[in-house]
């Protein structure tokens, strides 16, 4: 229904492998500029390329044997409703660093223990309900909660929450027909300066940092090393045996693992969309996860033809998108697949 209204859909689950190859391009060229002896070699680039290739056919596919022309809207949360949560979301993340004892963004130490309990219930009650709150009730003045929902989530210290907010939001009003040219612009300045500043003044305050770059050699710094670290991966492919896997739906720390396993020190690191994967399951599990993740964001984009269905499509666009380089490895990202699942089968029962 509203998908229908767009000549060409800029969102569609294709920007996913485009973002790929744009992220691979971003690394390479920041191989060359920082601290890396090599390029990125050609296996690491192969690979990145062969898991974009198999999520777009992923994608294609689904799109020749899933077509839904409408679904009746879901009228279960009123206006008001959504914004108490919305609030209550704020308040618990205001909470969390009052208990923390400080500003996360300021402190490398609040910050490795900022994603709390609290924030595993505050930032996707706010990001879900935000969008929900956008798409259904769409008024100007409620851009306001957005730009404070993406304040308040990002003195916790990670871009990835800003991000996830303000490009979610954007998605959720590309779709329903509320970007102007001004207000497009607007807030991709807001978006780009967002990311780029909590990033940023997150990498200061690292005590034991000793290396300068400016903002924007930063993020060409991150996609170099986030691809150094995949670069490295790839020899010992499939030698844990699922354990990552294992220990993103128990206790531990994925990142952390994977620091202390591939580099031998301890550091919480990012290593890809694939390098997760690569690690416990090898190319077979490399193949299985782009596969899936090619063909149910396809699924999701075609049924999503009501405004709850489009804000959930949203959301699982967007965090999708910031795995190319964070990796999946957090459950609480994981439940937003879990909404799109039951969305999905709502919508298979219904039709």
């Amino acid at each position: 229904m509203y998908f229908s209204k767009r000549k060409i859909d800029f969102f569609h689950p294709y920007i996913v492998p485009v973002a790929i190859l744009i992220f691979l391009v971003m690394g390479y060229i920041g191989s060359f500029n920082y601290r890396f002896e090599d390029p990125l070699n050609a296996q690491t680039i192969l690979t990145i390329i062969f898991a974009a290739v198999l999520f777009t056919v992923a994608s294609f596919i689904v799109s020749k044997k899933v077509t839904i022309e409408k679904t009746a809207e879901i009228n279960f949360i009123s206006e008001k409703i959504l914004i108490i949560f919305i609030i209550l979301a704020l308040v618990l993340q205001s909470l969390n660093m009052v208990l923390l004892g400080g500003i996360p963004l300021f402190d490398s130490v609040l910050k490795a223990n900022a994603t709390t309990n609290l924030w595993r219930i505050a930032y996707p009650l706010f990001l879900i309900l935000i969008n929900i709150l956008i798409a259904k009730y769409y008024n100007r003045k409620y851009l306001l909660l957005v730009l404070l929902g993406a304040l308040v989530f990002g003195l916790n210290g990670y871009r990835t929450s800003v991000v996830g907010i303000l490009v979610s939001v954007f998605i959720t009003m590309y779709y329903i027909g509320k970007i102007s040219q001004k207000i497009g612009i607007l807030f991709v300045i807001i978006i780009a300066l967002g990311g780029l500043a909590v990033g940023y003044i997150a990498s200061q305050s690292i005590a034991t940092q000793t290396w300068t770059l400016n903002p924007v050699e930063l993020v060409f710094y991150r996609a170099a090393f986030t691809q150094e670290v995949l670069e490295k991966i790839i020899p010992l492919a499939g030698t844990t045996n699922g354990h990552i896997l294992s220990m993103i739906f128990s206790s531990g720390s994925p990142r952390s693992f994977i620091g202390n396993y591939v580099l031998h020190y301890d550091v919480c690191l990012t290593s890809t969309m694939f390098g997760p994967v690569l690690l416990d399951f090898g190319y077979i599990g490399l193949t299985i996860q782009m596969l899936f993740m090619g063909a149910f964001l396809k699924i999701i984009h075609s049924i999503a033809k009501n405004r709850v269905g489009i804000s959930i499509y949203s959301i699982i666009l967007t965090h999708t998108l910031i795995w190319i380089e964070t990796g999946p490895t957090d459950i609480m990202i994981w439940f937003l697949y879990l909404l799109g699942l039951i969305l999905i089968l709502i919508t298979f029962k219904k039709h």
